[in-house]
């Protein structure tokens, strides 16, 4: 039977256009299973056609959600069956129920099957009764017989007539023309008389307007299904029914007419208010999907985003599913675009992740990489440039990004305990110093005092013994508390006042106060280097002006008048290259601490 047919049929036998009261979606898959085969046992499979196609949409969806989670898993076993595995094999990848479904939902099938090729064969048969009917009904008035024999006859053959069942819908509406012509004719022919006929007539009216009432009391029908099927029912009988009187013919079917127009544009309005209904939320869902696929474009670039668009998705989900089913079709389609658009999605998301989990393999393989560097350098003593490398170390580490914190920790605590080690053992070290930093503070005020009470003899030489002796012993007093650095400037005030009074050369004296000045500032690295720059600085001035004064003598010429002014000059070169020279000597003596 073609796919017309088997509509045809179903619409004779159910005619449903609205959803099954039943409510089935509390039902678990196996519970659709035992519902499927109680429904696969009514004796007509047309008139559950309807919530078995439900049943299956709903087992598909509930077994959808139960393998979720396993979607991975079900996406490699597609692919090897694309890649050439056998029908067993794919048969054996179902979800168990999924095969139990397919047995329980392939039996219905064939029950529906059978049930339509014995209503085919039955409606078929039919049709030749009824065309045998008519045949008989023509025959009539060619016979001879008396008249009541005649309509006894013609009574038995109308009976016949209705107790016959339904024959193949294209072939109703001509059949009944046809059977409702001859019964005319017949009635035409045999000229019965005029009370008989009468009596005929009033009798067919009595039924016509019968239908017509109770066509007209399924205006307060509530059930449009049950209204249609009804309605369909009394046309049936109206065309089983003989002809009334012709004055009232136009009139009665007029009457008949009318209300099955009224009803048939109710259930029509319905239909139509259903279909805008049906557009609009087509028109949502649609909508819903887009605004899916513009999370799954959104650039973001961290956990939190990803987590904050995926509680959004859900809720569109949900707000999606909320606005109800679809008709057949376009729920079918509302469905793929839905799956479409959360594939789109939930792919963007693993493809971040994909490419988070390999940026957390890097950023470990750093975090591991400096917390071996610190390990390596937590026992060593050069308090100054490791403390500098794992500063630098530390830097690294909080720039080298996030990583997953279970890993992280880890190797987070090996670089903690590497730093603390180190920092611990530095503190502790220069604690001591700290301590004997205040006691060299205490023996360079002691001597600072001894400096104070220095008096100038008239032994130059040995006040500058003296002196030279002061800035020894200070220099092996060594270092003092930062805070407390003043001291140096005052041992170099005092003793330079010393060095100033005693009677000795300015140039050793000169040189002893360098020298002192220098002894104060040994182990400052910038001070020193503060010192070497000035006095570079110094004899690249001094030798500009030396090359300056050069230049000048060669104006000069031979002229004696002129001899008293070169030899100025020539005084002041040789006086400017001792100034070199004593420059020269304080750098080596700044190069020898």
């Amino acid at each position: 039977m073609s796919k017309n047919k088997e509509q045809e049929v179903t619409k004779e036998v159910s005619e449903t256009t609205e959803t099954t009261t039943v409510n089935n979606s509390a039902l678990s898959m196996d519970e659709i299973i035992t519902r499927i085969e109680n429904l696969s046992e009514n004796e007509n499979p047309y008139s559950v056609s309807k919530e078995i196609e439900e049943l299956k949409s709903l087992f598909y969806s509930k077994l959808k959600t139960e393998q979720k989670e396993e979607i991975t898993e079900i996406e490699v076993k597609e692919t090897e069956t694309e890649e050439g595995t056998t029908e067993e094999e794919v048969k054996k990848s179902l979800h168990p129920l999924e095969v139990k479904f397919k047995q329980s939902f392939g039996k219905y099938k064939k029950i529906k099957f059978e049930y339509r090729k014995q209503r085919e064969e039955q409606e078929q048969n039919n049709l030749k009764i009824k065309l045998q009917i008519i045949k008989d009904i023509d025959k009539l008035t060619q016979e001879d017989e008396s008249i009541k024999k005649t309509f006894e006859h013609f009574k038995i053959l109308q009976k016949q007539w209705k107790a016959t069942g339904y024959v193949p819908q294209i072939e109703n509406n001509n059949l009944w023309q046809s059977y409702h012509h001859h019964v005319e004719l017949f009635y035409d022919y045999i000229k019965l008389n005029n009370d008989l006929r009468d009596l005929d007539f009033k009798r067919n009216l009595e039924e016509k307007t019968a239908i017509c009432e109770k066509a007209e009391a399924l205006l307060n029908e509530n059930s449009l299904n049950k209204m249609h099927e009804s309605l369909q029912e009394l046309h049936e009988h109206w065309k089983n029914i003989g002809p009334v009187q012709r004055e009232i013919k136009e009139e009665i079917w007029e009457r008949f007419q009318k209300i099955s127009r009224t009803l048939n544009k109710k259930r029509n309005d319905y239909f139509i208010q259903k279909k805008d209904e049906e557009s609009k939320k087509i028109e949502q869902k649609n909508n819903i999907c887009s605004e899916i696929e513009i999370l799954s474009k959104s650039e973001v670039n961290s956990h939190s985003a990803w987590q904050k668009l995926t509680s959004k998705c859900i809720d569109l989900e949900t707000k999606w599913k909320s606005i109800g089913r679809l008709n057949k079709s376009d729920n079918k389609i509302a469905w793929k675009n839905l799956r479409t658009a959360l594939n789109n999605f939930y792919n963007s998301k693993n493809e971040f992740y994909k490419k988070k989990k390999e940026e957390n393999k890097s950023i470990i393989a750093t975090k591991l990489a400096i917390a071996e560097k610190a390990e390596a350098l937590q026992n060593s003593t050069d308090w100054k440039e490791t403390g500098s490398k794992l500063i630098k170390l530390q830097e690294q580490w909080k720039n080298s990004g996030f990583a997953s914190k279970q890993v992280s920790e880890k190797i987070w605590k090996r670089f903690k305990t590497a730093c603390k080690l180190f920092f611990d053992a530095k503190k502790t070290h220069y604690k001591g110093l700290d301590n004997v930093k205040e006691q060299n503070l205490k023996a360079k005020q002691n001597l600072l005092k001894e400096i104070e009470k220095f008096s100038p003899s008239e032994d130059g030489k040995s006040d500058f013994k003296t002196l030279s002796n002061f800035s020894k012993e200070w220099k092996k007093c060594g270092y003092v508390p930062f805070e407390k650095q003043s001291i140096e400037q005052d041992f170099e005030k005092i003793i330079n006042k010393h060095y100033d009074a005693i009677k000795l050369d300015k140039k050793q004296i000169e040189t002893e106060k360098f020298k002192s000045k220098i002894a104060v500032i040994n182990g400052n690295e910038i001070k020193l280097n503060k010192e070497k720059e000035m006095i570079r600085a110094k004899i690249d001035d001094v030798k500009k002006i030396i090359i300056q004064y050069e230049n000048n003598i060669s104006f000069f010429g031979k002229s004696k008048r002129n001899n008293s002014l070169k030899k100025q000059v020539e005084d002041k070169i040789e006086s400017a290259q001792k100034e070199v020279e004593n420059l020269k000597e304080k750098l080596k003596i700044i190069n020898r601490h």
